[in-house]
């Protein structure tokens, strides 16, 4: 092999590795986008949730929770979105051990 082909060679794996390492840190930016996003839609939800909830108390002395199909619909949104920001840690976790990125 010539000077120029054994340049050209590392050139090229070079160029390979830095697209390879490009493409894994924009997946793991989209992730901790995502993880952001779901972060800010539990905050809204608990938020209105709270407030549900002072409202009745307050309007009652007494307030059952159980039979109020609003409140146990955000309740449960919470708990389907806490599932979801569970995934997206798990799949950034999975991405660390696999490809021995620093994620911090």
């Amino acid at each position: 092999m010539t000077l120029w082909n054994n340049i050209k060679k590392g050139l090229m794996e070079g160029i390979h590795t830095a697209t390879d390492k490009t493409s894994e840190y924009t997946k793991i930016g989209r992730i901790k986008i995502d993880i952001l996003g779901v972060k800010k839609e539990i905050e809204e939800k608990l938020l209105e949730l709270g407030g549900r909830l002072y409202d009745k108390i307050v309007e009652k002395d007494q307030y059952d929770i159980q039979n109020d199909k609003y409140i146990m619909q955000l309740i449960e949104q919470v708990k389907e979105l806490e599932n979801e920001l569970k995934k997206y840690s798990q799949e950034l976790n999975r991405i660390k051990i696999d490809d021995g990125i620093d994620l911090d």
